[in-house]
């Protein structure tokens, strides 16, 4: 846009400055500098086609390695992950008790969602949140396993998680928060989709870990933060343990009476 504004200002120079005394010559200045912003438009609206194009490229391969959610499982699900993922520290973040409804967003092939299962048990509701087709497949396929609560699996778009108003206790999100898109407005609707006192836990690789997403695609807490905040919650980082991850905890407040 830089060069279009430029390009403006030499424009009113030309026809100020050039001397053209007659009308058939500030025609044709004129003619060449209207040529001129015609290529320059094109330019920018080029310009900005190919990074828009560049970036659901990058999001597009990413989640390519998704489409087959029974190999993923092998690794996703290996019960040695909890050594490093501490699964343990996520659920006490959200602060869970039997029979509540929690939500897990980009649930993948379930890993959280066995755990979440366990802590909310038989009474409990897990909402297994994701966007891929497949995925939504396996964890139909898997409900069974992945009990003692009602598991809901829900297919959703990348910018609404479709959390019906004060529905849930607790919202959960591993490794997926960077996917979303508009997360300041989604986090809005995660807000809306939480009964008052309930949390949202944001769990995503850290800014340097030699594992993950393309760096960037990447967030820091420090962003998950203000991302939050706009959405309406009390948010702060969370201590932990996990060697890849931050975790970012954000609450709903009860109003007061």
């Amino acid at each position: 846009m830089r060069r279009f504004q430029v390009v403006i200002l030499l424009s009113v120079w030309v026809l100020n400055h050039t001397g053209c005394s007659r009308k058939e010559d500030v025609a044709v200045e004129k003619s060449k500098i209207n040529t001129t912003l015609h290529q320059e438009l094109a330019h920018e609206a080029k310009s900005t086609r190919d990074e828009s194009s560049s970036h659901e490229n990058r999001h597009a391969d990413h989640r390519h390695a998704f489409a087959n959610p029974k190999e993923l499982a092998k690794k996703w699900n290996d019960p040695t992950r909890d050594e490093w993922q501490h699964p343990e520290q996520i659920i006490g973040a959200l602060s869970l008790e039997s029979g509540q409804t929690v939500a897990d967003i980009g649930a993948g092939t379930g890993y959280m969602v066995a755990h979440l299962s366990k802590v909310v048990g038989q009474d409990g509701t897990v909402i297994a949140v994701d966007a891929e087709s497949a995925i939504i497949g396996y964890l139909t396929d898997h409900m069974t396993q992945l009990g003692p609560a009602k598991i809901v699996p829900n297919k959703v778009g990348f910018h609404d998680p479709e959390l019906a108003p004060a529905s849930v206790d607790a919202v959960v999100t591993l490794d997926t928060w960077h996917h979303v898109a508009g997360q300041e407005a989604y986090a809005q609707k995660v807000y809306n989709g939480l009964r008052p006192g309930g949390r949202f836990v944001v769990v995503d690789y850290a800014i340097d870990a030699e594992t993950g997403p393309p760096k960037e695609m990447r967030l820091s807490p420090d962003d998950v933060i203000v991302q939050l905040e706009k959405g309406g919650f009390r948010a702060e980082v969370v201590s932990e343990t996990m060697p890849r991850h931050y975790m970012v905890v954000g609450v709903k407040d009860k109003k007061l009476e």
